[in-house]
């Protein structure tokens, strides 16, 4: 029985636990239950890489390289594909990576978020009830359910384990907590979007720098030895940088070939930054959709919703201003200026003076710092307003706020609701009149009709809130029932906006399990053209069909946060891109011709050409022999390409997979040279006769940055198991 002791101790925040994860599934319910699908961004990008690394992984290799994807991207330096993420490898083991997983995915971060939040609130408060709405309110705020970024809900998964483990960190002497703050912030750097990291470990920065101040000043007070504080930073930061490694590697290597690896302009840095107006979302969430707002912000960067019971009691008992609190307050003002973008100096300096910060865009994503700073605000006046056991001056003045709430609320709503929509439908005498009528104005709702709407919701809550603070004693029940139910229903107006779309999860799962599994060579013989003829057909629902019928094709759209430099310049260069989409992924060149000669070129009854600058080779031009070159590709990984290349002369084999330094070859086994051809691509000379050409790629420092990150692994679990058999035995000695 003593083996159970800390499961009966812990009783409360299991159950705490169980109930969020509840409440996710419920309030998720479009794709928990597999009714609807999630959209936009999240099909385009986030889906296909995933699906992608997944099926590099099923097949014993690591994702290094995808040739699917843009004619070969080299996936394990993109810091948003998903490559290095632990979570993805993990979900991999059970199954090809479909929408199914994908929801998976998104629903488990979302948990997250409201797990790291309950534990973080509970040791501030160190009161569960508060714990559990403070962290329902951040599992469905605003910035959870803008959806379609599965990255940006991972970063916010993991930032309150983060800020919990490094507070416990530097207040306490065990060596526990460094451990799981390196892995938290491990966690957040490979499964988040970069800019979240960067202020993250801003904040961690500010809270070590207080810290150390502190120390300095009170030297007699510190509760951590000097040595064993020093010793904890480096655990931290040793296991974090063994961990990471080699997506830090992937990432400084790989940048310079990403258009936006050398930073990015002003202009771009302030797009989608988030406008006073869609400050509205903190009462009326549905706001964010109203078609006659003008906005040039998208629709997923402008809600703040949290709920409208923390905004009373944030505003009737105000945060008490010690330093955890200014500190808060500061990082709240900070947030929301950062993120107004141009409006306000603030991001323009950040941009010119503080490292990194001109390295991402959308302002709006400080949002997230915003509505967690604001929710740790308001958990100490929740907690007042839990355990109050008498009526107390604020008593009165939360039943005169919100009095003073509903009165306005009331007028601002029957105002509303006169100018709106909402009258004209109900007057409709006809049920299938009326149903067409309130689908027109869910399609096409304005502001007036999403503040009638929201509005009359929220006078509901808060006419049922108000009855509550006449008793002497709160009856906790029905008030957590309401703040549950008040986020629930908001949430609802808003996931079809930002989060989930129209379209059934089994139409879009139909299609990805009609790829052929592994690396297939068949139809890679035929010209790229003829590949991608069906690439838009299913776009809406998989976005590019080459990114899962193992086809290798050829667009001209893209849709990828770090596309290739020099694959947008081939994109651009009409003649080549025709000539190589008119070829197959590999083939036979008779003749090399420099780039700036192409315009001389008449390809009617021309040999095959190689487009190169820095090449000089003899090669004999005759399209009419009797045998000309051939070359076919024998065997495909995510990895390596097996191309069996057979001629009467010296030739030069094209293989149409985009050009890095990484790349390998041999040739009969001896290793050769490599040349960049047609543009960004990869070619070589082939003497005449059979060989077998084999293109391999290896990024050397990142394997070797695996073997340490793989020895750390082994560390941790290995210490882990110790511990865990120590804790274990000495309990069993009580």
């Amino acid at each position: 029985m003593r083996l159970y002791t800390p499961l009966l101790q812990n009783k409360t925040h299991y159950k705490n636990y169980l109930l969020l994860l509840i409440i996710c599934l419920l309030s998720l319910w479009p794709i928990s239950f597999g009714f609807f699908s999630v959209k936009n961004d999240a099909i385009h990008y986030f889906l296909p890489y995933r699906f992608q690394i997944s099926e590099t992984l099923r097949n014993g290799e690591f994702p290094f390289w995808n040739p699917y994807i843009y004619l070969g991207y080299p996936v394990h330096g993109d810091m948003q594909s998903g490559a290095w993420n632990p979570v993805v490898w993990f979900f991999s083991l059970f199954g090809r990576y479909d929408i199914t997983l994908f929801h998976f995915e998104n629903l488990l971060y979302i948990f997250l978020g409201g797990a790291g939040m309950y534990k973080l609130v509970s040791n501030l408060t160190d009161h569960a009830h508060t714990a559990l709405l403070i962290a329902a309110s951040y599992m469905l705020s605003g910035f959870f359910l803008s959806g379609q970024l599965i990255n940006w809900l991972a970063a916010a998964a993991f930032l309150p384990f983060v800020i919990h483990y490094y507070r416990q960190t530097i207040r306490g002497s065990s060596y526990n907590n460094p451990v799981k703050t390196a892995l938290a912030l491990y966690l957040l750097f490979v499964s988040g979007y970069p800019s979240f990291f960067i202020i993250s470990s801003y904040i961690l920065l500010a809270l070590f720098t207080i810290t150390i101040i502190s120390r300095l000043k009170n030297k007699r007070e510190a509760a951590i030895p000097w040595k064993r504080f020093t010793l904890q930073h480096l655990i931290i930061a040793a296991l974090f940088l063994s961990l990471a490694l080699p997506a830090i590697v992937s990432y400084i290597e790989l940048l310079p070939y990403y258009q936006r690896g050398s930073g990015a302009g002003y202009k771009d840095v302030i797009t989608n930054s988030f406008e006073l107006q869609h400050l509205l979302s903190l009462l009326f969430p549905s706001a964010i959709k109203a078609n006659d707002l003008v906005s040039t912000t998208d629709v997923t960067f402008r809600n703040l919703y949290i709920g409208i019971f923390p905004l009373i009691l944030l505003a009737v008992f105000p945060p008490k201003l010690y330093l955890r609190n200014i500190l808060l307050i500061l990082l709240t003002i900070f947030s929301l200026l950062f993120s107004l973008g141009d409006a306000t100096p603030v991001r323009k300096l950040c941009y010119d003076f503080v490292p990194f910060m001109n390295t991402f865009r959308h302002p709006s994503q400080m949002r997230l710092f915003f509505l967690f700073a604001l929710l740790l605000l308001a958990a100490p006046g929740l907690k007042k307003f839990l355990t109050v056991t008498s009526p107390t001056n604020n008593h009165k003045r939360l039943k005169q706020f919100t009095l003073i709430i509903i009165i306005l609320l009331f007028v601002t709503t029957i105002i509303a609701v006169f100018k709106s929509n909402f009258l004209k439908i109900i007057s409709t005498t006809q049920f299938q009149e009326i149903r067409n009528g309130l689908k027109n104005v869910f399609d096409n709702i304005s502001l007036i009709d999403t503040i009638a709407l929201n509005g009359l919701l929220q006078l509901i809550f808060l006419l049922f809130f108000f009855p509550l603070l006449k008793r002497k004693v709160l009856n906790n029940s029905v008030f957590s029932f309401l703040w549950l139910m008040n986020l629930f229903i908001m949430a609802q107006l808003v996931l079809p906006s930002t989060f989930v779309s129209k379209m059934p999860p089994r139409e879009i799962n139909a299609i990805i399990h009609t790829s052929p599994k592994g690396f297939p060579v068949e139809g890679l013989e035929r010209p790229l053209v003829e590949n991608s003829q069906d690439a838009l057909v299913n776009f809406e629902k998989i976005a590019l069909s080459y990114f899962y019928n193992k086809k290798i094709g050829i667009s001209r759209i893209t849709n990828s946060p770090s596309f290739l430099t020099e694959q947008e310049m081939f994109l651009q260069t009409p003649f080549v891109y025709n000539y190589v989409a008119s070829m197959p992924v590999v083939y036979m060149a008779d003749s090399i011709v420099r780039l700036k000669d192409t315009a001389l070129i008449y390809l009617a009854s021309a040999p095959k050409y190689a487009f190169a600058e820095d090449i000089r080779i003899e090669t004999q031009s005759n399209p009419e022999r009797d045998n000309p070159a051939t070359s076919a590709i024998k065997k495909i990984t995510a990895n390596k390409f097996e191309i069996e290349t057979k001629s009467e002369a010296a030739s030069f084999l094209v293989l149409t997979q985009n050009y890095h330094p990484y790349w390998k070859l041999e040739v009969d086994g001896i290793p050769a040279v490599l040349h960049k051809t047609n543009m960004c691509f990869m070619g070589t000379p082939v003497a005449a006769g059979k060989h077998s050409v084999i293109f391999r790629y290896s990024p050397r420092s990142t394997i070797i940055a695996m073997w340490v990150m793989f020895i750390t692994t082994a560390l941790l679990i290995i210490l882990g198991s110790v511990s865990l058999i120590k804790q274990l035995r000495q309990r069993n000695q009580q």
